[in-house]
C-alpha cells in the first residue's frame, strides 16, 4: 500500500508541475514564506533524509542542497548555487525511482539516529517509521505547491 501511496503523491504533483516555468516557480506573493522551487526542493532534500538518511553515501543534510531547502531556510536563501527548477524536477523523477526501487529494503532497516521533531510531538527510530512520515510530508508540501501556482494564476 505504501508504494501505491508514493506512486499516486508522485504522479499527482508531476502532474502539477508540468506547466510551471522557472519564473513562476520563483515567484513569491507577498502573502507567502517561500515559493514553488523552495516547496519542491525541500520535498526532494527530506525525501532522501527521511527514506535513505544519505545522498550517494554521503550524509542527506550535509549535502550541498540542504543549506537552500531545508527547515528554517527559505528563497532568500538561493544565491544562484542552488539548482534550476528544471533540474529538481528531473531530480524528482530520478527520486522516484530510486524511492520505488528500494521501498521494500528500506522498510526493514534502523536509521542511524532517531528523529525528533518537537515541535510536533513527533518521535521517528527506524525508517518504517519516518517512511510514512514521508507520505505526510510530501502532500503537505505538494498541498502548498497546489496553492501557491493557484495564487500565482490569479495574478495573471
Amino acid at each position: 500500500m505504501i508504494r501505491e501511496q508514493y506512486q499516486a503523491s508522485y504522479n499527482l504533483l508531476k502532474q502539477h508541475l508540468k506547466d510551471i516555468d522557472e519564473k513562476k516557480a520563483t515567484f513569491q506573493p507577498d502573502t507567502s514564506n517561500n515559493n514553488i522551487k523552495w516547496q519542491l526542493g525541500h520535498i526532494i532534500l527530506l525525501n532522501d533524509f527521511l527514506i535513505f538518511e544519505t545522498i550517494n553515501g554521503e550524509k542527506a543534510l550535509a549535502q550541498p542542497a540542504a543549506k537552500y531547502f531545508l527547515w528554517g531556510t527559505s528563497p532568500n536563501d538561493f544565491d544562484g548555487g542552488e539548482p534550476s527548477f528544471d533540474e529538481l524536477k528531473l531530480l524528482l523523477d530520478n527520486q522516484f525511482d530510486k524511492i520505488f526501487n528500494a521501498l521494500e529494503e528500506q522498510l526493514t532497516k534502523t536509521r542511524e539516529e532517531p528523529i525528533e521533531l518537537k515541535n510536533i510531538d513527533v518521535y521517528m527510530e527506524d525508517f518504517n517509521q519516518s517512511i510514512h512520515f514521508a507520505i505526510l510530508h510530501i502532500n503537505r508540501h505538494f498541498g502548498q505547491i497546489v496553492l501557491l501556482k493557484s495564487m500565482i494564476d490569479n495574478l495573471d
